[in-house]
């Protein structure tokens, strides 16, 4: 019986060793961890687009009246890009209803366009290409490009800059004056 049981203690020893060895394995590179793959010193480095970054904790006011954690609910250290958008370009964090002095802007772009302005856009620009066909090389071997059809419509901005100073115009994100 003692003897059996010596048997059978060895063989889950030998069992153990070998899964443990088994761990230690090399196997691939990709199987890696990324720790030990920057301290092996590998030339694969880790994807730095696959990590998510998430906004910074915040400590609320009052400990005691924290709402019970749910499944399903929004962390406030969940990226919301929709919210953090309108916060740029707003400057206020959480904008609500339209501010009375932006009616004006929102009425002229509802009534500013038809509904059907793609098919009178492409309409127009066929009109523009048939009239204004590139350069006779341009057509033989078919290397027209973009820039060579709609190069007199291109803007410059430099003399948009100077042009809106002249006026006047205020630019803020243009840098000074030399």
């Amino acid at each position: 019986m003692r003897n059996g049981m010596a048997q059978a203690l060895r063989i889950i020893l030998a069992a153990g060793a070998a899964a443990i060895l088994a761990g230690c394995g090399g196997g691939d590179s990709d199987e890696r961890s990324a720790v030990e793959r920057l301290t092996a010193g590998s030339r694969i480095a880790p994807e730095e687009f696959a990590v998510l970054p998430q906004k910074p904790l915040q400590l609320p006011e009052d400990l005691t009246a924290l709402p019970p954690p749910l499944p399903g609910t929004v962390s406030r250290t969940d990226l919301t890009p929709n919210a953090d958008a309108v916060a740029a370009l707003s400057g206020t964090p959480q904008r609500g209803a339209v501010v009375a002095s932006d009616n004006a802007l929102l009425a002229a772009a509802a009534t500013g366009a038809s509904a059907n302005i793609r098919q009178v856009v492409a309409a127009e620009d066929l009109e523009y290409r048939r009239n204004n066909q590139p350069r006779l090389l341009y057509r033989l071997f078919g290397t027209a490009t973009e820039t060579s059809i709609y190069d007199g419509q291109a803007l410059n901005p430099d003399l948009e800059q100077r042009r809106l100073r002249a006026l006047g115009v205020q630019v803020p994100a243009a840098p000074p004056r030399n």
